[in-house]
Protein backbone atom coordinates (compact mmCIF):
# COMPACT_ATOMS: atom_id res chain seq x y z
CA UNK A 1 0.00 0.00 0.00
CA UNK A 2 2.74 2.27 1.07
CA UNK A 3 4.62 1.31 -2.00
CA UNK A 4 1.74 2.11 -4.65
CA UNK A 5 1.70 5.31 -2.78
CA UNK A 6 4.68 6.51 -3.20
CA UNK A 7 4.64 5.29 -6.55
CA UNK A 8 1.97 7.44 -7.59
CA UNK A 9 3.55 10.50 -5.58
CA UNK A 10 6.84 10.47 -7.82
CA UNK A 11 4.57 10.01 -11.02
CA UNK A 12 2.56 13.12 -10.31
CA UNK A 13 6.31 14.79 -9.60
CA UNK A 14 7.52 13.80 -13.30
CA UNK A 15 4.01 14.96 -14.47
CA UNK A 16 4.42 18.27 -13.04
CA UNK A 17 8.13 18.33 -14.01
CA UNK A 18 7.24 18.33 -17.13
CA UNK A 19 4.48 21.12 -17.16
CA UNK A 20 7.80 23.30 -15.50
CA UNK A 21 9.81 22.48 -18.90
CA UNK A 22 7.66 22.95 -20.99
CA UNK A 23 6.31 26.45 -19.57
CA UNK A 24 10.17 27.27 -19.94
CA UNK A 25 10.47 26.69 -23.54
CA UNK A 26 11.26 29.76 -25.40
CA UNK A 27 9.43 29.99 -28.56
CA UNK A 28 6.81 32.41 -29.86
CA UNK A 29 4.34 29.75 -30.45
CA UNK A 30 4.21 26.58 -28.38
CA UNK A 31 2.10 23.65 -28.95
CA UNK A 32 1.88 21.28 -26.96
CA UNK A 33 -0.43 17.88 -26.84
CA UNK A 34 -1.26 15.42 -24.40
CA UNK A 35 0.11 13.02 -22.66
CA UNK A 36 3.99 13.90 -23.25
CA UNK A 37 7.00 13.59 -20.81
CA UNK A 38 9.77 15.63 -21.07
CA UNK A 39 13.09 14.75 -19.34
CA UNK A 40 15.71 16.57 -17.31
CA UNK A 41 18.03 20.22 -18.14
CA UNK A 42 16.04 20.32 -21.93
CA UNK A 43 17.02 23.51 -23.77
CA UNK A 44 13.67 24.59 -25.47
CA UNK A 45 14.50 27.82 -28.00
CA UNK A 46 13.00 28.66 -31.19
CA UNK A 47 12.81 31.84 -33.56
CA UNK A 48 9.00 30.95 -34.15
CA UNK A 49 7.70 27.65 -33.23
CA UNK A 50 7.97 24.58 -31.16
CA UNK A 51 5.33 22.29 -31.68
CA UNK A 52 4.88 18.34 -30.02
CA UNK A 53 2.14 16.23 -30.73
CA UNK A 54 0.08 14.07 -27.90
CA UNK A 55 2.14 10.79 -26.83
CA UNK A 56 5.32 11.54 -27.63
CA UNK A 57 8.42 11.26 -25.21
CA UNK A 58 11.73 14.06 -24.88
CA UNK A 59 14.21 12.50 -22.92
CA UNK A 60 17.47 13.81 -21.09
CA UNK A 61 18.54 16.90 -22.17
CA UNK A 62 17.34 16.94 -25.40
CA UNK A 63 18.10 20.22 -27.14
CA UNK A 64 16.13 22.04 -29.50
CA UNK A 65 17.54 25.23 -31.10
CA UNK A 66 15.46 25.74 -33.97
CA UNK A 67 11.61 25.68 -34.91
CA UNK A 68 10.26 21.79 -34.97
CA UNK A 69 7.31 20.08 -35.64
CA UNK A 70 7.52 17.07 -33.91
CA UNK A 71 4.32 14.69 -33.98
CA UNK A 72 2.60 12.20 -32.38
CA UNK A 73 4.10 8.79 -30.86
CA UNK A 74 7.61 10.12 -31.51
CA UNK A 75 10.29 8.94 -29.05
CA UNK A 76 13.16 11.34 -28.82
CA UNK A 77 16.18 9.73 -26.86
CA UNK A 78 18.19 11.26 -24.65
CA UNK A 79 20.67 14.23 -25.94
CA UNK A 80 19.21 14.90 -29.05
CA UNK A 81 19.76 17.97 -30.93
CA UNK A 82 17.70 19.59 -33.06
CA UNK A 83 19.38 22.44 -34.64
CA UNK A 84 19.56 25.19 -37.54
CA UNK A 85 22.33 24.57 -39.92
CA UNK A 86 22.39 28.72 -40.94
CA UNK A 87 21.67 29.94 -37.55
CA UNK A 88 24.36 32.70 -37.88
CA UNK A 89 26.11 34.41 -41.06
CA UNK A 90 29.58 33.65 -42.11
CA UNK A 91 29.76 35.44 -45.46
CA UNK A 92 29.95 38.72 -44.81
CA UNK A 93 33.56 40.47 -45.33
CA UNK A 94 34.97 42.16 -42.69
CA UNK A 95 32.73 40.41 -39.99
CA UNK A 96 33.82 37.67 -37.46
CA UNK A 97 31.77 34.50 -36.80
CA UNK A 98 30.74 35.19 -33.58
CA UNK A 99 29.50 38.54 -34.74
CA UNK A 100 27.80 37.79 -37.51
CA UNK A 101 23.97 38.02 -38.38
CA UNK A 102 21.85 35.55 -35.98
CA UNK A 103 18.32 33.78 -36.35
CA UNK A 104 16.85 34.91 -33.31
CA UNK A 105 17.49 38.40 -34.30
CA UNK A 106 14.35 40.36 -33.27
CA UNK A 107 16.25 43.71 -34.89
CA UNK A 108 17.20 42.21 -38.05
CA UNK A 109 15.12 39.28 -39.02
CA UNK A 110 17.57 36.63 -41.04
CA UNK A 111 15.81 35.29 -44.26
CA UNK A 112 16.32 31.70 -42.49
CA UNK A 113 14.16 32.45 -39.33
CA UNK A 114 11.39 29.93 -40.66
CA UNK A 115 13.54 26.93 -41.24
CA UNK A 116 12.91 23.94 -39.22
CA UNK A 117 12.87 20.47 -38.75
CA UNK A 118 9.65 18.23 -39.22
CA UNK A 119 9.72 15.37 -37.25
CA UNK A 120 6.06 13.26 -38.53
CA UNK A 121 4.32 9.98 -36.40
CA UNK A 122 6.14 7.18 -34.91
CA UNK A 123 9.43 7.91 -35.04
CA UNK A 124 12.08 7.00 -33.12
CA UNK A 125 15.37 9.59 -33.02
CA UNK A 126 18.47 7.28 -31.21
CA UNK A 127 20.53 8.75 -28.64
CA UNK A 128 22.87 11.63 -29.29
CA UNK A 129 21.48 12.39 -32.58
CA UNK A 130 21.63 15.59 -34.66
CA UNK A 131 18.82 16.58 -36.66
CA UNK A 132 19.67 19.79 -38.76
CA UNK A 133 16.97 22.54 -40.02
CA UNK A 134 15.59 22.01 -43.19
CA UNK A 135 15.18 18.05 -42.52
CA UNK A 136 11.74 16.02 -42.63
CA UNK A 137 11.80 12.65 -41.23
CA UNK A 138 9.10 10.68 -42.57
CA UNK A 139 6.18 9.18 -40.58
CA UNK A 140 7.66 5.43 -38.82
CA UNK A 141 11.36 6.12 -39.14
CA UNK A 142 14.02 5.31 -36.95
CA UNK A 143 17.35 7.00 -36.86
CA UNK A 144 20.07 5.17 -35.29
CA UNK A 145 22.11 6.57 -32.14
CA UNK A 146 24.90 8.91 -32.78
CA UNK A 147 23.85 9.84 -36.49
CA UNK A 148 24.06 13.56 -37.78
CA UNK A 149 20.57 13.68 -40.36
CA UNK A 150 21.54 16.55 -42.66
CA UNK A 151 18.73 15.75 -45.18
CA UNK A 152 14.91 14.08 -45.28
CA UNK A 153 14.38 10.76 -43.92
CA UNK A 154 11.66 8.40 -46.43
CA UNK A 155 8.83 7.06 -44.01
CA UNK A 156 9.71 3.68 -42.58
CA UNK A 157 13.53 3.82 -43.32
CA UNK A 158 16.14 3.16 -40.85
CA UNK A 159 19.22 5.51 -41.29
CA UNK A 160 22.55 5.40 -39.22
CA UNK A 161 25.78 7.25 -39.99
CA UNK A 162 27.53 10.85 -40.87
CA UNK A 163 25.38 11.62 -42.89
CA UNK A 164 22.92 9.54 -42.17
CA UNK A 165 22.02 7.08 -44.39
CA UNK A 166 19.66 4.79 -45.27
CA UNK A 167 20.26 1.04 -43.83
CA UNK A 168 17.22 -0.93 -43.47
CA UNK A 169 14.00 -0.57 -43.42
CA UNK A 170 11.23 -1.19 -40.68
CA UNK A 171 8.72 -2.82 -42.02
CA UNK A 172 8.98 -5.43 -45.14
CA UNK A 173 5.98 -4.41 -47.08
CA UNK A 174 3.89 -1.92 -47.97
CA UNK A 175 0.82 -4.62 -46.59
CA UNK A 176 2.79 -4.77 -43.78
CA UNK A 177 2.58 -0.69 -43.16
CA UNK A 178 -0.73 -0.60 -44.18
CA UNK A 179 -1.37 -2.88 -41.40
CA UNK A 180 0.11 -1.18 -38.77
CA UNK A 181 -0.85 2.32 -39.44
CA UNK A 182 -4.62 1.02 -39.33
CA UNK A 183 -3.87 -0.84 -35.87
CA UNK A 184 -2.22 2.33 -34.77
CA UNK A 185 -5.08 4.77 -36.03
CA UNK A 186 -7.70 2.67 -34.28
CA UNK A 187 -6.12 1.59 -30.97
CA UNK A 188 -5.46 3.12 -27.77
CA UNK A 189 -1.93 4.36 -26.83
CA UNK A 190 -1.84 5.97 -23.20
CA UNK A 191 1.83 6.15 -21.58
CA UNK A 192 2.38 6.51 -17.52
CA UNK A 193 4.90 8.32 -15.29
CA UNK A 194 4.79 5.20 -13.52
CA UNK A 195 6.52 3.34 -15.76
CA UNK A 196 6.39 1.03 -18.59
CA UNK A 197 4.46 -1.32 -16.83
CA UNK A 198 1.55 0.43 -16.27
CA UNK A 199 1.40 2.33 -20.03
CA UNK A 200 -1.99 1.05 -22.18
CA UNK A 201 -1.31 -0.37 -25.40
CA UNK A 202 -4.41 -1.65 -27.22
CA UNK A 203 -3.80 -1.91 -30.65
CA UNK A 204 -6.90 -1.65 -33.27
CA UNK A 205 -7.79 -4.49 -35.39
CA UNK A 206 -7.24 -3.82 -39.25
Amino acid sequence: MLGALKSRLAALVRRLATRMRLARCKAPQRVFGIDLHVGSRPRLWAPQRIEIGDHSYLGHEVCIETNCRIGRHVLVANRVALVGRRDHDFRTPGVPVRFGHWVGSAKSLSPHRGEGVDIEDDVWVGYGAIVLSGVRIGRGAIVAAGSVVKSDVAPYAVVAGNPAVPVAVRFRSAEEIARHEAMVQHGTFMSSERGFDHFIVQPGSR
